[in-house]
């Protein structure tokens, strides 16, 4: 490790070190009618979140809960980015893990119920509470729920869209958005033409990260048309139902309507070029409007679709929510478990997560939230509500000799391999590392046989 390594280390257990005196910590139990409550001291909660963007409105909501519980219950919070789960780690290894913390992280459910760290809410989710989330947002499998049993509740998720240029369109004669694979390749064309004179391009992709471009883009329009790479019905993969969305991709390539150097063009690269006007489509996430109220401010009349579908008819499926499943964990060594539902129950009231949806700090899953919420302020963010989207079940994991999956689609793009042989090599490697990893005793095979995302939208 270099020495910038240890720094981040360092710093990771120092913050870890300076909070875990007052975190609730150890084997005990007691609720604060049996401990600190009794004493007349107020019960003190910790809790822990690794988000800014929504700190403002959790400020005012802890304050109120605090006033509300006044001699009864104290929340301290802490805010961390950089360190956040390697600070955690060291917490929960101490068994000093906070009361409350953000589950919105890369460290997997699994792991987390296997070290205990977190507590399974069951015992807490009163009818009412099941029937404002129901099964489809309370058991998500492997995402808020594990073997049966509830360890989060839903608040915010992040959706996928078409964003597209309004003003470049008119430009181009086209008044609304592509529905169809065939037509996002002739509007990318028509709008390419249309803008020659300015340098502008119909279509952008972010293919320096492969993974996040097709995220953003192939797989909401692979899953709005009822189909993915696994096949969850039979338990195996499938590469080959990526075909024709892929060769829409290639075409846009092949037809030059794509912005230069998409080879190599990340994310904000991306978003600053179509914020000046010289990109007509892309494909991203809920966060594009407060990237283009502050980050990017622009004066592009943009707007905000679904994806297209193979051939532009009725949605046979449904786009992904990503993270929806999950916003908060209870420590499974808390002290005062019964306080910290108290904070919990209080988090993910209407009274919190109405404004945060408002607000424009999440696009909330929650239909409560969603009748009850007015418009959002920010431009464009109420276009992410979840209509055609439900949150679909987390892939198989495995180890998997070879390139992902995203790297060998982006060569066939970009004219390195054949598309019908990548495909060939990922259907070989991917379900030979299932069938392997299967067999070793290391996973168990994930076989859904009456999987239909589509019955999950909410009529």
């Amino acid at each position: 490790m270099n020495t910038k390594g240890y720094v981040k280390l360092g710093l990771a257990m120092a913050l870890a070190s300076s909070a875990l005196a007052g975190c609730g910590g150890g084997e005990q139990t007691k609720t604060g009618s049996e401990s600190g409550g009794a004493s007349g001291q107020p019960v003190k909660l910790k809790f822990w979140t690794n988000a800014r963007h929504d700190a403002d409105l959790m400020k005012t909501k802890l304050d109120e809960f605090n006033q509300k519980f006044k001699g009864k219950i104290e929340v301290e919070s802490q805010i961390m980015t950089d360190n956040y789960e390697q600070a955690l780690q060291t917490a929960i290894q101490a068994d000093e893990a906070p009361d409350i913390f953000n589950a919105k992280m890369k460290l997997k459910l699994e792991d987390l119920v296997k070290m205990k760290a977190i507590q399974p809410l069951d015992e807490f989710l009163t009818p009412e509470v099941k029937s404002r989330f129901g099964d489809n947002l309370l058991k998500v499998d492997r995402q808020n729920s594990l073997d049966g049993k509830t360890y989060s509740l839903p608040n915010y998720g992040t959706t996928w869209r078409l964003i597209y240029n309004k003003d470049l369109f008119a430009k181009a004669g086209l008044s609304e958005p592509p529905k169809s694979m065939a037509e996002l390749v002739d509007y990318a064309k028509k709008i390419t033409e249309a803008g020659k004179a300015d340098n502008a391009y119909g279509f952008a992709l972010n293919m320096k990260t492969p993974a996040a471009a097709f995220e953003r883009g192939l797989l909401p329009m692979v899953r709005l048309d009822g189909k993915d790479y696994y096949d969850w019905k039979n338990g195996k993969y499938d590469f080959e139902v990526l075909k024709p969305y892929v060769q829409a991709l290639k075409q846009i390539v092949d037809n030059k309507s794509i912005l230069p150097g998409y080879e190599s063009l990340d994310i904000d690269p991306l978003r600053n070029q179509f914020a000046a006007g010289k990109i007509g489509m892309y494909f991203s996430l809920s966060a594009e409007p407060g990237v283009y109220d502050t980050q990017f401010p622009t004066k592009v009349n943009w707007g905000v679709a679904q994806v297209p579908t193979l051939d532009g008819g009725t949605p046979k499926g449904a786009n992904y929510i990503n993270g929806g499943a999950s916003w908060l964990y209870m420590s499974g060594k808390s002290k005062y478990k019964k306080e910290a539902w108290e904070l919990m129950n209080f988090l993910y009231s209407d009274d919190v997560l109405v404004p945060y949806y408002e607000q424009g700090k999440g696009i909330s899953v929650v239909p409560s939230v969603l009748a009850k919420a007015k418009e959002p302020t920010l431009k464009n963010f109420k276009e992410f509500a979840p209509k055609d989207d439900v949150m679909w079940p987390a892939y198989p994991v495995h180890k998997i000799e070879g390139k992902p999956w995203q790297n060998v689609i982006s060569e066939t793009i970009l004219g390195l391999t054949p598309l019908d042989k990548g495909i060939e090599d990922l259907n070989k490697r991917y379900n030979d590392g299932l069938n392997n990893e299967e067999k070793a005793g290391n996973m168990k095979r994930i076989v859904e046989p009456n999987f239909d995302p589509r019955s999950q939208i909410k009529k």
